[in-house]
């Protein structure tokens, strides 16, 4: 079939109403068209169109991504739409091969070859002619046969098209979705970007307010530095990893580069625990949240239903060299994470910071990963609305964390 004919029926199309509308429709078409006809049809895969055409990561799950196979579902549909009309029927058809995502291309029927089958009926061409008696007789009997045949065979499709129809909405409808899952889910199902704001570098521990009361807030000690910590920077590119596989779209910026106007636009994730004065803020009247013991030189995660204890601390007053070495003692980091929904702003916001860099890290490794996240599945709420908090430690060997371990949820 000639090429370029192929490629002045893409154009075609492509301008139709049933396609203006649909940019996605249009990338999808054009790319498996001229892939085609470049002799590569071989390479179109599911992963390939998504990434070349959608622009996802090579390593995107495409069995949680399934903007591909949405795509094409559309595209086929939107292609029945164009040739259904009457002043397309006689085209250059295009259709994607059932099961794949390659393009078809068939050349319309000549309009006279319904005629002339047709007219093979009158007995040209060796058919038998039947007489206007032996129709009389013989019409009825084979007209109800057929039409009998017809109603069990529609009657009995229809049956298991509805049973289908039925098991796959009830399967849609009541399975269980997964912890990662429900713990994104308000993020990801409000509209616009994510902003993720990333804490600075910290000058030295925190310190205590002259005058400080129970309520109030550690000082953070900042670098003029424009960098991030190590730490910070690996939970973010997990999270945002997390946020790219489900199609949102993510803005980075420093914490203090970001306002509370900025966390009104929508939801917010905050990196960092005592170099993010937000997460501090946010977490404060939680039932857990991040405090400092400046008596006993520690920074520690607050239980409000036991503020005397210590259990989840760090010390601000010791060395860091060969911290967790091995032979030493037993070296733990804390992280919290929570999911607030923010009455103020009118979205959830997303805090994950650890009292040092290993619990950070840990915490980022937890969220990004479904089978440490499906451990707290019976736990999450599915009211966006509730407040979610997780306490993880981890232990620390050579400077290295080791795996998250959940010590409290709590869901209030």
């Amino acid at each position: 079939m000639n090429p370029e004919a192929i490629r002045e029926q893409l154009e075609s199309i492509v301008q139709d109403p049933a396609f203006r509308s649909s940019k996605r429709s249009i990338q999808f078409l054009r790319y498996v068209v001229e892939k085609t006809l470049s002799g590569d049809a071989d390479q179109i895969k599911e992963r390939t169109i998504g990434v070349e055409v959608f622009g996802r990561p090579p390593s995107y799950d495409t069995n949680e991504d399934h903007i591909v196979r949405t795509a094409a579902s559309e595209l086929r549909k939107r292609l029945a739409i164009y040739y259904g009309e009457e002043k397309h029927r006689s085209e250059l058809r295009m259709s994607l091969v059932p099961g794949s995502y390659i393009p078809q291309f068939k050349l319309p029927e000549p309009a006279g070859a319904v005629a002339e089958t047709d007219a093979g009926m009158d007995g040209v061409g060796g058919l038998a002619t039947i007489t206007a008696a032996e129709l009389e007789l013989k019409e009825p009997l084979v007209v109800s046969a057929a039409t009998e045949r017809s109603w069990k065979n529609w009657y009995t499709v229809s049956t298991v098209a509805v049973v289908l129809l039925v098991a796959v909405f009830g399967y849609l409808w009541f399975r269980p979705q997964s912890a990662q899952a429900l713990f994104w889910k308000p993020v990801v199902e409000t509209p616009g970007a994510v902003l993720l704001a990333v804490g600075d570098v910290p000058n030295g521990p925190p310190s205590s307010t002259p005058g400080e009361t129970a309520s109030s807030l550690p000082i953070i000690h900042k670098t003029s530095s424009t960098t991030v910590p190590f730490a910070d920077a690996v939970t973010t590119a997990r999270v945002l990893g997390v946020l790219q596989l489900q199609g949102k779209r993510v803005m980075i910026r420093r914490e203090e580069a970001s306002s509370f106007t900025d966390l009104r636009e929508g939801p917010v994730v905050l990196i960092g625990a005592f170099n993010n004065e937000w997460s501090l803020r946010l977490t404060q009247q939680l039932r857990y949240s991040l405090a400092l013991d400046a008596e006993k030189h520690l920074i520690y995660i607050k239980d409000a239903k036991n503020p005397s204890l210590r259990t989840w601390s760090w010390a601000t007053d010791k060395s860091t060299d060969d911290q967790g070495a091995a032979g030493g003692p037993v070296l733990m980091d804390y992280a919290l994470i929570s999911r607030i929904w923010n009455s103020e702003t009118g979205h959830v916001v997303i805090v994950v910071g650890g009292l040092y860099t290993y619990g950070t890290e840990t915490a980022g490794e937890f969220l990004s990963d479904p089978q440490l996240m499906q451990t707290i599945a019976k736990q999450i709420p599915k009211n966006s609305h509730t407040n979610l908090q997780i306490v993880l430690g981890t232990t620390v060997t050579d400077a290295v964390a080791g795996p998250p371990k959940v010590l409290a949820v709590s869901a209030e």
